[in-house]
């Protein structure tokens, strides 16, 4: 039993002796007596001033080599104003120097293979900022936060740019990256405030979301043909951008990607784009005209809401729905064509389009959903198709300015359901056209059993109504104002 325990004694000794803390000449290291190395740790807040990190230190007699600066090994040392790494270090830990205010520069050596995560996050006094050829990859919070940054070198080495790597660094102007970059990350200069120029090179296939979420500086943007993806909401809030071009390997525009760029004027949406997502152009109030591609299916949630610049839009064929508020606030917009393939619109969807003097609804449509066309008080005339079996709640509310319904099948319009009088245009329009004849002399079809809610009410210009025996219900307000 005792030879058993002194055998196990002696293979956990090397273990035991692997790690050891010391203190020398006020910087704080784990050493490793296995591989005679060096860590330097956190040493309780007292870094300040001027530091010079030795390349080997002494230890009982034995040198060891420091390779790495450790996790929080500098986190918060306010008073630190300048560290000189050695060419042994080959990795600079997890917020090492996170929020050292006090440090205006650094000098990175080629060894350093791998900067951590937030290693220099929150370093307001940091003016430029050199990522040595070694390094391959720009990890996430690199240096999120500096906001005295002006300049950033970016060596070839760098394939990928990490989440939140520049956000907040509002005093950078400009970043060239390089032509090895294939991935921009989430947010990864979000609140680059004064950023004017940044050139996204060849190579990107990936552009991450809020990747440059308010970099309210840039005027103009480039994304290059080998971009495949642009996330949510990357250039939202970019109120300075006024043109961008968007290439045809891009099949998506994502959420928000363009919303609240106030400043956007005009944009040519590619070939290869499929569906315009939620609040895609949202908000952005100087955008005068859009082309959508035949390859669109899809026009998302708020797609090009408060978009009150925008004076008319073609839908493509190939589109099939129209999302919910869509076109919501769009007050400038005169004019828009919805062709047949289109067979869903979307609460809200042109809600407020106080511009719109006519709308000719398509064959394909069965339901008008709540609130579409609310709010538009320039419209005049509405053609509704024989395919709409139901007229949402307060589809035409405040539709002040209706003066006609068009209609080219009076047995469907007699089976649309109005939930109340402001789903049917009628109660403004006054004046109901069957196939372009104003109808005075209204005979109900021998087909209908029922004649619904509001169907005829307020329809003003009728003189006479005939219903045959088929019919066996007339529900309320059928006729009510008939005058």
């Amino acid at each position: 039993m005792k030879k058993a325990f002194l055998l196990l004694s002696l293979l956990l000794l090397p273990l035991l002796a692997k790690a050891v803390e010391v203190e020398i000449n006020g910087i704080k290291y784990d050493i490793n007596t296995e591989t005679q190395t060096a860590e330097v740790i956190a040493n309780d807040n007292k870094y300040s001033g001027d530091i010079v990190i030795p390349s080997k230190i002494e230890y009982q007699g034995v040198f060891y080599s420091v390779t790495e600066i450790g996790a929080n090994a500098f986190k918060r040392c306010t008073g630190l104003t300048s560290v000189i790494i050695p060419n042994s270090v080959t990795i600079i830990g997890e917020d090492a120097f996170y929020r050292c205010t006090g440090l205006t520069s650094i000098d990175i050596p080629d060894s350093v293979t791998s900067i951590g995560k937030g290693a220099f996050s929150s370093c307001f006094g940091f003016t430029s900022f050199t990522i040595p050829n070694s390094v391959t990859s720009i990890d996430e919070r690199v240096c999120s936060g500096c906001s005295g940054l002006t300049s950033v070198t970016i060596p070839n080495s760098v394939t990928t740019i990490g989440d939140y790597a520049f956000r907040g660094c509002s005093g950078l102007t400009s970043v060239s990256i390089p032509n090895s970059v294939t991935t921009i990350g989430n947010h990864t200069f979000s609140g680059c405030t004064s950023l004017i120029y940044i050139t996204i090179p060849d190579g990107v296939t990936s552009i991450g979301s809020d990747a440059f979420r308010n970099c309210t500086s840039l005027t103009s943007i480039t994304i290059p043909n080998s971009v495949t993806s642009i996330g949510w909401y990357a250039f939202c809030g970019c109120t300075g951008l006024t043109s961008v071009t968007i290439p045809n390997s891009v099949t998506s525009i994502g959420q928000g990607t363009f919303s609240d760029c106030t400043s956007l004027i005009y944009i040519t949406i590619p070939d290869g784009v499929t569906s315009i997502g939620y609040d895609a152009f949202g908000n952005c109030t100087s955008l005068t005209s859009v082309i959508i591609p035949n390859s669109v299916t899809e026009i998302g949630w708020h797609a090009f809401s408060y978009c009150t610049s925008l004076t008319f839009v073609t839908i493509p064929n190939s589109v099939t729905s129209i999302g919910s508020k869509a076109f919501y606030g769009c007050s400038g917009l005169t004019s828009i064509t919805i062709p047949n393939s289109v067979t869903d619109i979307g609460d809200y969807a042109f809600y407020g389009c106080s511009s719109l003097t006519s709308i000719n609804i398509p064959d394909g449509v069965t339901s008008i959903g709540y609130h579409v066309f609310s709010g538009c008080s320039g419209l005049t005339s509405v053609t509704i198709p024989k395919s709409v079996t139901n007229i949402g709640d307060y589809a035409f509310y405040n539709c002040t300015g209706l003066t006609a319904v068009y209609i080219s099948d009076l047995e469907a319009w007699c089976k649309i359901v109005f939930n109340n009088s402001d789903s049917n245009p009628l109660f403004y329009a006054h004046h109901l056209y069957l196939n372009e004849m104003e109808i005075k002399d209204l005979i109900i079809p021998n087909s209908i059993t029922t004649i619904g809610n509001y169907t005829f009410s307020n329809c003003s210009c009728l003189t006479s109504v005939t219903i045959p025996n088929s019919v066996t219900t007339i529900d309320k307000y059928a006729f009510r104002n008939c005058i």
